[in-house]
């Protein structure tokens, strides 16, 4: 299980992320946690240039791909601090990131209450219509007088803390593992079928069932991603190894949303040259973790032109490479049968093979130099080259 826990201050030195760490090092067989920082996000604006939101999308990705979210908050006034309100702001605007989400509550502060009217206060914020967070409920673990309960190591001293928190964590799992075994998306994954496995599909060309469909997408050697005509990212290929991991949790939403902030200027580019009818293939090379990888983008249209939306063919063409330097494609002679070795650019066009005619279509081919972030069009997958 994998969980994000949020240190709910932007303070250099705080017992709140000492807690975490502590929380992270203790139940390291039952949860992988990754901490997450809030001060670095810049304060919530609703019309923050979307340049300037790469940290929010950091962090936003980060809730998005976690089974459930841990929240550790001191108490400021009563309430929680204004840059953990400012960071929760950020996963409510035009997002439901935290939507039927487990969440544990937990809380470091000085005093004997440990930060009880903060967490109080929290539980009312999430309970909120537009963040409507599964809270754990019945599990307040308060850790007061957090000078005196951590030795050197970080490790926490106060053994009947330590055993309630074992205690609540425990619970948390369970929840956590009952909520997301109750998501429609998570059962289809576990048995990787087709909602209607019975169900077939007529084509023009012939039929196939929808389990066949599924696993031909799942079998190529290409994987495949679509967003719709209303620019959502509505469907990726189950196929193993992908150059660009995908999850359930980010289909639904906008080319906005599922792309890095510095990404979304070309990813609009691309999609709106589709929709006008300037470009059907858009084509990138590049090298990826060590690997040449090949990305084409096009733009499926129905029979009578109308846009439907942008699919992407993503690949590792190392293999095909190597077959080319090796001499391994052959050329023949289509009057005399004869085969030759191809001697010719691996940009060099290629002819239709029945009527010889070189395709026309427009692309563009983009070759990334070794520090700059690659990212697709359909999910926002950001990879930096590696040599």
């Amino acid at each position: 299980m994998k969980l994000a826990a949020i240190v709910g201050t932007n303070a250099t030195h705080s017992y709140n992320r000492r807690l975490l760490k502590y929380m992270q090092r203790h139940f390291a067989e039952l949860a992988k946690i990754e901490i997450l920082e809030i001060n670095q996000l810049p304060l919530f604006q609703k019309d923050l240039p979307q340049e300037q939101q790469s940290k929010v999308w950091d962090f936003k990705q980060a809730i998005k791909q976690a089974d459930g979210v841990i929240f550790s908050s001191p108490e400021y006034d009563h309430s929680i601090p204004a840059a953990l309100k400012s960071a929760i702001e950020w996963l409510s605007y035009h997002c439901e990131l935290l939507d039927n989400k487990p969440v544990m509550i937990v809380g470091a502060s000085y005093g004997p209450q440990g930060s009880a009217r903060a967490q109080e206060h929290l539980r009312q914020i999430l309970a909120s219509p537009d963040l409507n967070a599964a809270v754990l409920s019945g599990n307040e673990f308060l850790l007061g007088n957090v000078a005196t309960v951590f030795n050197e190591a970080g490790e926490l001293t106060d053994k009947p803390a330590a055993t309630e928190l074992e205690k609540y964590f425990t619970n948390f799992v369970s929840f956590a593992k009952l909520l997301n075994q109750r998501s429609p998306q998570a059962a289809l994954a576990a048995v990787k079928q087709p909602l209607i496995s019975e169900a077939f599909v007529q084509f023009p060309t012939g039929k196939l069932s929808l389990q066949q469909i599924q696993q031909i997408f799942s079998t190529m050697p290409f994987e495949v991603d679509f967003i719709d005509e209303t620019d959502h990212f509505s469907w990726f290929s189950d196929k193993a190894d992908r150059v660009h991991v995908r999850s359930v949790s980010s289909l639904g939403e906008t080319v906005q949303e599922c792309h890095p902030p510095l990404a979304v200027p070309t990813v609009e580019k691309i999609i709106t040259s589709f929709k006008s009818g300037e470009k059907d293939l858009v084509e990138r090379c590049m090298t990826l973790q060590g690997h040449k990888v090949l990305i084409r983008y096009y733009a499926v249209r129905d029979v009578n032109g109308h846009y439907l939306g942008t699919m992407e063919f993503t690949g590792n063409v190392d293999h095909l490479y190597d077959l080319f330097k090796n001499g391994s494609f052959e050329q023949t002679d289509t009057t005399t049968g004869a085969s030759q070795k191809i001697e010719q650019s691996v940009e060099a066009e290629s002819a239709d093979t029945t009527t010889s005619a070189t395709p026309t279509v427009e692309t563009e081919v983009v070759k990334l130099d070794e520090s700059t972030p690659a990212t697709d069009a359909t999910s926002g997958a950001s990879q930096h080259q590696e040599e």
